[in-house]
């Protein structure tokens, strides 16, 4: 499903008074900062559409996310007029066409040597459209290798096709677990090592060399050290 910013109308009490314990004031950005990309407190009407337009950025671009905009009160009731996003505001994709194609090549030599090889692949590929998904699934007939899918990476991969092992991790097969655990080369595609997958971190596919792709470079490394990290 599509991010898309949540606009919180929420009954905030007016400008003036945030900040002074007010009747029925909430920290609405402060209390969903944890769960959200970005949050934006919106004080000056004037600025409310450009805060959209850029909300919609934020919110589609990158690693998709949640984009929360707190209207106070006075802010819901003041009149404006609408303004178009005249100039594309910059967004917050990475620039991809510095990757390393040393690195690449490394990773393609390690799985072509591999002897148990696995993809593991999540919500990412999905997010990234249908060519992500018809390119994957080339590449696992490629290799000829098994693949799992997490939850939400679940469609990337057709279930007809003779290499998908099922869903990984505490809910999925036996066989994809099996064959993660005991892989000799495991190349992560916009999945995030999450510990329902994961388990003991110590006994994760402990004799594999790793590698992770991922449109969110704070991903890469965050929960299990791979050998090759790949920001795309």
């Amino acid at each position: 499903m599509d991010s898309v910013p949540i606009v919180c109308l929420s009954g905030q009490v007016p400008t003036h008074l945030i900040g002074t314990d007010a009747f029925q004031e909430a920290d609405t950005t402060g209390i969903s900062r944890p769960c959200t990309k970005h949050n934006y407190l919106v004080k000056n009407a004037d600025k409310l559409c450009e805060i959209i337009h850029k909300s919609f950025e934020i919110a589609s671009s990158g690693r998709p996310g949640p984009v929360l905009i707190d209207l106070p009160k006075d802010i819901q009731l003041s009149k404006i007029q609408y303004l178009n996003k005249i100039t594309k505001i910059k967004k917050h994709n990475l620039n991809f066409s510095n990757i390393d194609k040393e690195t690449i090549k490394k990773v393609a030599t390690l799985l072509l040597k591999a002897e148990r090889p696995i993809i593991y692949a999540g919500g990412g590929v999905v997010n990234s459209g249908p060519k992500a998904s018809k390119l994957l699934t080339e590449l696992v007939n490629i290799l000829d290798c098994p693949v799992t899918l997490t939850l939400m990476g679940l469609g990337c991969v057709p279930n007809t096709n003779k290499n998908f092992l099922g869903m990984l991790g505490m809910h999925g097969t036996y066989e994809a677990n099996l064959a993660m655990h005991n892989c000799d080369v495991m190349l992560n595609v916009g999945a995030r090592f999450d510990d329902r997958v994961t388990g003991r971190l110590n006994a994760f596919a402990p004799n594999s060399k790793k590698v992770h792709i991922d449109v969110d470079k704070s991903s890469i490394n965050k929960v299990v050290s791979v050998d090759y990290g790949i920001v795309g």
